[in-house]
């Protein structure tokens, strides 16, 4: 399965390894198709995600509990 997802991402989780995250605690492919972050200022991401849909639930929820806003486009 793959989703693509719109991640909006304060300022203060910018520097975090949450990408790595995805893919070693949640078993997905991600692919980073535009990306607008710089360090200590918010951003936005469009990424692919690929995986099971149980692993893709799991990360996206992951993702919202680390304070990232995710829009499934």
């Amino acid at each position: 399965m793959v989703k693509t997802l719109r991640l909006n991402v304060p300022a203060e989780r910018v520097k975090e390894p949450f990408m790595y995250r995805m893919v070693t605690g949640y078993n997905l492919q991600p692919n980073i198709i535009e990306a607008n972050l710089g360090p200590d200022r918010c951003g936005s991401m469009v990424v692919e995600v690929s995986g099971r849909p149980h692993d893709i639930e799991s990360g996206i929820l992951f993702l919202r509990e680390a304070d990232i806003e995710v829009e499934e486009i």
